[in-house]
This record gives structure tokens, sequence and C-alpha cells, in this order.
């Protein structure tokens, strides 16, 4: 009898647990349980004849920034030339995947998949709050309603209801679609989106439609509110700065991002604010995270979440769910069901 394939589990302190279908799973493989100490341990764990050296697949599930191991970046390079022949599946949790050298993991013959659409609900619902934020400042108002009444009376001049406001979304794909139809249905937004191509699939998602914008600036120059929810990549670096800031219209241009941090230049932000090129701000992603930007953090008018969009339940089982998926397929066929790349 074949010798069943060992799985390298890599479990969040956060996660669903789907008891039934890990048990039958368990029929098929050797679950191996990570609680390395390091990624240098890990590495070691690796070598020949290591307690890793003949893994075939590594699922790391649950909440990715939380728990023992939220900080161990074992998909990078530093980490794949040490991988054993014998590795073809990695499944993580999540829409993003800037923490993996796919390029890297490709020219290994590695599979590396993705969760696509599983916390689209969570992020989308985060995206929704902090754009009614960022026109009505209900954090200050909070602030506010703990320590200084009267000071709340400053919002009579400074709140806007978004009805009838242009949002402006970066990244139409599945949360920037389901961004816009919230804001669309519950706050009476029109909506515009940029990307690299135009996506009729998802105008028609949109009552109303979207006005799509391939440059950017020209974009910015007629949106009242832009929303990031685009994949962070090299080209996405600093998408939003000092430039992108200056063609906002005169009334002033209010940023939501719930997508990476590093894709909003913070300190063009900071001063576009100052400058009154910026009117309002709600960010759940940072540049520098866990750091929050310290004129940022000061200003009780800006809206801040920490990097917690994505956190649901809902969102866990939709992560367990698709990796088990991953894994399954790939066992039954050598091709799992949603790979990020080819091999």
């Amino acid at each position: 009898m074949a010798e069943k394939p060992s799985v390298l589990l890599i479990e969040s302190s956060v996660q669903h647990i789907d008891h039934p279908r890990r048990q039958a799973l368990s029929e098929n493989v050797n679950f191996l349980i990570y609680d390395c100490s390091s990624v240098d341990e890990f590495i070691h764990r690796l070598q020949p004849g290591g307690t890793y050296s003949n893994i075939t697949a590594i699922i790391r599930t649950g909440w990715l920034k939380a728990g023992p191991y939220a900080s161990h970046l074992v998909f990078t390079n530093k980490s794949i030339v040490h991988y054993p022949p014998s590795l073809k599946l990695i499944c993580c949790s999540g829409h993003g995947y800037d923490a993996a050298d796919i390029e890297a993991l490709t020219a290994r013959g590695i599979w590396y998949c993705n969760t696509p659409n599983a916390c689209t609900e969570a992020v989308a619902n985060t995206g929704l709050s902090l754009v009614l934020e960022s026109f009505r400042y209900l954090s200050y108002a909070q602030w506010c309603a703990r320590f200084d009444w009267q000071k709340s009376r400053e919002l009579g001049t400074k709140a806007v209801d978004p009805a009838g406001m242009v949002l402006g979304v970066i990244g139409m794909g599945d949360i920037g679609i389901a961004i816009a139809q919230k804001c669309e249905a519950a706050l009476g937004m029109k909506i515009a989106y940029q990307g690299p191509r135009r996506k009729p699939d998802a105008e028609a998602k949109l009552k109303g439609g979207a006005q799509y914008y391939l440059d950017l600036l020209e974009m910015l120059s007629v949106v009242d509110c832009v929303v990031v929810a685009a994949p962070y990549t090299p080209s996405t670096h600093h998408l939003l700065s000092q430039r992108e800031f200056r063609a906002a219209k005169k009334t002033g241009l209010r940023v939501v991002n719930i997508a990476r941090g590093k894709i909003i230049d913070e300190e063009a932000l900071v001063s576009a604010l100052e400058a009154g090129q910026v009117v309002g701000i709600g960010l759940d992603v940072h540049e520098n995270e866990p750091k929050v930007h310290d004129k940022l953090r000061e200003n009780w008018m800006v809206t801040l979440l920490p990097h917690i969009a994505v956190c649901s339940d809902t969102s866990w089982a939709n992560f367990e769910a698709g990796n088990w998926s991953n894994l399954e397929s790939f066992l039954e066929s050598g091709k799992p069901e949603t790979p990020v790349n080819q091999v």
C-alpha cells in the first residue's frame, strides 16, 4: 500500500474548523501540525531527514494576521530554496498573495492557491462603513460623545451625505464590485472605476452602471471618494501619492483603503489632508502596519481600523472550505481548484 502523502497544516489561533471534513481527509493524508518557533526552525525541519522533508502540501488556514505564526513568512524565497522536491501544493487563506514569491514557487513547479471571494462580504461591509465614515466623520462623533460633547457641533459644517456623490473604485474585482454595489444601494452613490481594462460584466452588476477610466488622474478629478481595492504589486506601490491627490476636485477627495497599506503614500496623504486636497480618510490597512502614522493616529477626524476588514466567522469558514477544496482537487486530479499560478 502506498504511503499517505504528508500535509503540513499551519493554523491560526483564529479559525473555523470543519471537523468532519478534516477527519475525512485524515484517512487519505498524514497531517503534520506546524509548531515552529521561527522561520529558521521551519527551514531546518525542511532539510533531508527533517520532520518536514517529505511533505506534499502546505495548508495555511484561518486569519493570517492572528496567532503566534502571524509573522512567519514561510512562502518567500528564503524558505522556498529549501523546500523538498516532494512539495507540490501550497494553499493559503485570503484574497491577496503578495506575501508569497509566486515566481519562485512556479519555477519550482509548486501550485500556489488562495481562497478568492472567501472574505468578500466581510471586507465589502467594512468598505461600505469606511466610505460612510469618510463623509460623516462618525469616529470623531464617537470621541465627542465620550469626551467632549460640544466639539461635536463642529461637524455641522463638515459632514456631508454621500447620496448622489461619485465613488471611484480602484480595482474592480470581487471586493471592489461588492463595495460598489453596497454603496450604490445603501448610500445612493454613483460609481466610477479605474483599472487596466474595462469590465462590462462588473458594470452590469450595478443598477446604474459604472463609468470606466483607464487613466487614474482623470478619474480622481471627478470622484468624491476613492476606494482602493486593488492587489499590491510593484506597479501599485504608492499608486496614490502627491500627484494623484493634487488631481482631486476643489471640494476635496475622500480616501478609503481596504487593500494594502503600501498602495498609498501616507506622507503624501497627510500633506494632502493638511492642504485640503483630501477631506476624509478611512483606512483599514496602513503603510507600515502595525505602526500607524502619528498624524493620522492623532486625528480623530480620520477613521482608522487595525486591518480587521476580513474579521468575520463567515470569512474563516470560507477560508477553511476553500483550502480543503483545493487540497481535495489536487489529490484527485493533480490540479487544485483556485491556483494563482500555472505549473
